[in-house]
């Protein structure tokens, strides 16, 4: 085989290599995140519940806690004040919508429940970290995830 041949062999296979893994690349970003979003929709699903906490006799404090599902977790600080929540802020988060959690965080605080019957809430993911966060700060006064 003569050099210039084989130069152009070399070429063409290149070529193929690279379609190949700009196939792939493209493939993996079209599939990947929606198999990220299932597995998430599967953890948050099977933890969907949210318990609601009676802060009415809590002492005044501020709680900090946390939630995780899969690559979705939410930080929250909670200060409970006159056995009401006076002010719930987002710390931290990963795979959340941020202007979804701070809805969330306004219901919470206008019902004084963790599970306010308001249009759509608690029904996206998003809503459920939240909630869980905000519980667990309450509650137990740590992260669980």
């Amino acid at each position: 085989m003569k050099k210039a041949d084989k130069k152009m062999s070399d070429k063409k296979k290149l070529r193929k290599l690279i379609i190949i893994v700009l196939i792939s690349a493209v493939c993996a970003g079209l599939v990947i995140p929606k198999m990220i979003y299932r597995i998430n929709e599967g953890l948050v699903e099977q933890d969907a519940t949210v318990e609601d906490i009676d802060v009415s006799g809590f002492s005044d404090k501020t709680f900090t806690g946390s939630y995780a599902s899969g690559h979705m977790y939410a930080n929250v600080e909670v200060t409970v004040v006159n056995g009401q929540y006076t002010e719930i802020r987002l710390t931290g988060y990963s795979g959340i919508n941020p202007a979804r959690a701070e809805k969330v965080i306004a219901s919470i605080m206008r019902h004084q429940t963790l599970t306010p019957l308001e249009g759509d809430i608690g029904e996206q993911f998003t809503d459920i970290i939240i909630q869980k966060a905000i519980y667990y700060a309450v509650r137990y006064n740590y992260s669980a995830g």
